[in-house]
């Protein structure tokens, strides 16, 4: 019976609770909780009596493995103690490792084996089995488009900070530039770059464009890879979640899919 630490009950940690739950994947229980909302992990005391509350965020040796679904911070806070004790580990904030590069250095420096546990979600995008197949030659150029609707642009710091203006008609490029910082100014929004820099090119040479589109209903993530063996583009046209614009429904998914592979 594998056993699910699960930290952070957004959108996806309940959309994985419940689907645990609901047995949709098989011999596997969310054994504990974690939360900074104290009435959300209340809550699921409440739902599931069964599930235990974790008393601090790294309360999870009980677990076989962790799902982190919070925030980067969360990710750097871990990180260790989840190499230590040689714990499945799937992050959801995978921009982390390019937000804080002794993260990064730290996850480059782990020996295969110790890399084999850590198991990094495609989330909204896919194609990876060509991309991993590519890298056998070399990939000279990624590149990925993000496109989201207003709503998910609510609010970012960034965004106000360089008074960029979204317009209620026509789409507004918001950010050009390296995944590094894309993952940095749009910790929420772009975990996808930060996945695929993890799997091409590295945080400054992966780059990312981020359009605010008033048009479009969907998140559009249109990856371009350059190599020696030929050009290949994808696109992924996602359904938001229902109760959070800025991410993926396929991203919950991704992560359920994580779960029953390990």
């Amino acid at each position: 019976m594998k056993r699910v630490g699960i930290i952070g009950i957004g959108y996806i940690g309940n959309t994985i609770i419940e689907a645990l739950v609901e047995g949709k994947v098989e011999n596997t229980v969310v054994q504990a909780v974690y939360d900074i909302d104290k009435e959300k992990t209340e809550k699921i005391k409440e739902e599931h009596p069964s599930i235990r509350v974790m008393d601090t965020i790294t309360d999870f040796l009980d677990c076989d493995i962790i799902l982190e679904c919070a925030v980067q911070k969360v990710v750097s806070q871990i990180f260790d103690i989840v190499i230590k004790t040689e714990k499945y580990f799937i992050p959801m904030s995978v921009g982390a490792f390019l937000t804080f590069p002794e993260l990064y250095s730290k996850y480059q420096k782990l020996s295969e084996k110790q890399k084999h546990k850590i198991f990094l979600p495609p989330g909204a995008i896919g194609g990876f089995d060509c991309i991993d197949t590519l890298k056998i030659i070399g990939v000279k150029n990624a590149k990925i488009q993000t496109r989201k609707p207003n709503g998910a642009f609510r609010n970012n710091q960034y965004i106000e900070a360089n008074n960029i203006k979204l317009s209620e008609n026509s789409s507004v490029v918001v950010f050009k530039g390296s995944a590094k910082l894309a993952t940095t100014y749009f910790p929420r929004s772009v975990n996808v770059a930060a996945r695929l820099a993890l799997s091409t090119l590295g945080p400054d040479q992966t780059l990312v464009e981020i359009i605010a589109d008033p048009t479009i209903s969907k998140n559009i993530h249109t990856v371009e890879i350059e190599s020696e063996v030929g050009k290949y583009n994808f696109t992924f046209e996602n359904n938001p979640s229902p109760t959070n614009p800025k991410t993926s429904w396929l991203a919950a998914l991704s992560a359920i899919y994580a779960i029953k592979v390990i």
